[in-house]
Order: structure tokens, then sequence, then C-alpha cells
């Protein structure tokens, strides 16, 4: 007679104090329960899903996770599915209401508290304090003496200019932009972006045609919001070397003075407007650029995780051909007392080498 597969009914308690049972057929332990009901509830945070770059992902993570959710039971009454229906569409009902709820404040905010000058000072003010950091950076290692004269007197000028600015501003965190949002909420905004947009989407790429790439940016640990720009979708710190993320920017109106300006100074739209502009400073050269600065000065001042992300691997140095090994002396072949007497002068010339064949009918002398 068959025995029954008589089980105990393990039985864990959440932090919150509910008790859940496991179902006969699970298989998962209670530990593996509580982080499964715990990474279930932080799917959605960016910390997690930083390194899910790979297509389909999100959707792996949440099907394992559910798969051991559902071995487990908390005894509250089962919903049949036109209930589980009724409870979905109402909480995006609620969800709809809260955004209409906040788009209205965010407009009513805008009516009441947006200055367009406002935010274009704010702008100058971040490009100002961009501009010194990087003028900074080129004093960390100048390359002459006449560099560091102008990079000293451009970080001068730039952060007596952004003194100003904030004196003339105040806080510019607290500066909102015509949709009502202020800069710490873009941060989080373009935090996300970063990720979903552009971090994701280059790791799928890099992973096929450059793992010197991939394998740097994939090391690339989470900013933190308040490190990211709140005009682009990259961190603040890459646009101290002149590095802009504006992954929505549209191309300028055909025939409008902005494509005109774009045409004659490229980089200048796509920058992002917190940016140091010292990238176009040098192009249009003279008086506007650095004496003695080059790409090479440029890369050498890069963090280095950001140095092998946006340019190239550095070429090997070529290995140097040691030259081929020449013997020294050859006798060519001949009348046997003509060969002797060669062999005669290089004995005497060389009385410790090898008497060796060489090419064809010749002999060679070699060192020992």
């Amino acid at each position: 007679m068959a025995q029954k597969d008589v089980r105990k009914a393990v039985m864990i308690t959440a932090s919150n104090g509910v008790r859940w049972t496991r179902r006969l057929e699970g298989r998962s332990t209670g530990p593996e329960f509580l982080q499964a009901l715990e990474d279930f509830c932080r799917t959605s945070d960016l910390s997690r899903q930083w390194n899910w770059w790979q297509e389909g992902r999100r959707d792996h993570e949440h099907d394992w996770l559910w798969q051991i959710l559902s071995e487990w039971d908390n005894g509250a009454p089962q919903k049949s599915e036109e209930e589980a229906e009724d409870f979905a569409q109402a909480e995006m009902d609620k969800l709809d209401e809260r955004r209409e709820a906040d788009r209205r404040r965010r407009a009513d905010l805008v009516a009441r508290s947006y200055n367009e000058d406002r935010g274009l000072q704010r702008l100058r003010l971040l490009r100002a304090e961009s501009d010194a950091a990087f003028f900074a950076h080129v004093l960390a290692a100048p390359a002459s003496a006449a560099q560091q004269k102008d990079a000293q007197r451009r970080v001068t000028e730039r952060r007596t200019e952004a003194d100003e600015l904030r004196r003339q501003l105040g806080d510019p965190d607290q500066v909102i932009d015509r949709q009502g949002f202020l800069p710490a909420e873009r941060r989080e905004m373009n935090l996300r972006s970063h990720m979903d947009c552009w971090r994701h989407r280059v790791l799928r790429d890099w992973e096929k045609t450059d793992r010197r790439r991939f394998s740097a940016l994939l090391k690339m640990p989470v900013p933190d919001p308040t490190d990211m720009c709140s005009e682009c979708q990259a961190p603040a710190e890459w646009q101290e070397y002149d590095l802009s993320l504006r992954l929505f920017q549209q191309p300028p109106e055909p025939g409008s003075t902005a494509e005109q300006i774009a045409r004659l100074m490229p980089g200048w739209w796509e920058r992002c407007p917190a940016c140091t502009a010292y990238k176009i400073e040098h192009q249009w050269g003279g008086h506007a650029a650095l004496p003695d600065f080059d790409y090479k000065q440029w890369r050498a001042m890069l963090p280095p995780l950001v140095r092998t992300i946006f340019t190239p691997a550095e070429p090997r140095p070529k290995r140097q051909q040691q030259p081929k090994p020449q013997p020294l002396a050859v006798i060519a072949p001949g009348p046997i007392s003509e060969v002797m007497t060669k062999l005669a002068k290089a004995q005497a010339k060389h009385p410790s080498a090898q008497l060796r064949r060489g090419k064809g009918d010749t002999w060679e002398l070699w060192p020992t």
C-alpha cells in the first residue's frame, strides 16, 4: 500500500505581522519567501533595476518572484476574476486622479510662480559653475605656463560670476521650470531616463560590439539623484568635462536661427545649457581657446571610468622588433687557397667564432 506524502505545514511571519503558510505543493523556504516578498515590493526601485540591461530582464524577475509568492497563502479571502479586475480598475482610477491633481497643482504653481528670467539666470549660474570646474581641472596639470595663467584667470572670473548670480537669484533649487517641476524632481526623473533610455540600451549594444566599454559601464555605480543634472540625463560631474546627455533633444526647426547657429557651431544645439561651453570656445579658436590645450590633455583630465566610456582605447605600443642576427663574416665559395686565406683572416679577427654552413654554398662565421 502506497504511503501518503504527509508534510508538516511551514509557516512564517512577515515584518508587518502577517502570518504566511506554504502551500502543500510549495518548495521555497521561509527565508526565500520573505526575500522574494521584500524584492517584489521593491521591483520598481531604480537601485534594483540598474543592471537589468538584458532584454526582458524585468519580466523575468517579476515572474520568478511571483512564482515564489504564489507558493504561500496568508489566509485572505480569494477574489474572483471579476473582483480582481474591478480592484485593478479602481486602483488605476485612483492613480489617474492623483496624476490629474498633480497636473492641476503644477499648473497653478506655474501660473503663480514661474519666471522665465529667473530660469535663464539659473542656467547661467550652472554654466558658470561648470566652466569654473573645467578650468580647475586644467589647472591640476597645466600643459604650459601660459595655459596655467589663462586657466587661473578664467577660474577666478567664472567663480566671481557664479557668486554674483547666486546672490541675485537666491536658492537655485527653488526655481521651477515651465512645467512646474523643481530641479530636485527633474534630477530624479533624469536618473530614471539615464537608466531606461541610455544605460540599458548602450549596455545591450556594447555587450556585442565593445567589451572594454561594456565592462566599464557595467561597473558604474548608481548615482545619487542629487548628483544628477537637472537639465539633461547625465550626472552633473560629466558636464565639468564638457560631456552632455540630452536624450530627448529634437533637431532645430528647419530654416530657423537655431539651425543656422547649429551649423556654424557643431555641438552647440546638443550641449546641455548647464554644461561648460569650453568645447565651442576652443573650436572658434583665437583668444577663446586655452594656450596649448588639445584632445590628449582633455582625455587625461577625465576620471578613469568616464575616460573609458567616452573615449577610444589608446593604441597599444608597437613591439619593437629585434634586429635579425647577422653573421660576423660570409665566406663565398672559390678556389681552396682563396677560401683558406679568407678563413685565416676571419679566424684572426674572430678567434672564438663558429663556422657554420650558410645560404647556398657559403660559409658563415657566428659568435659563440
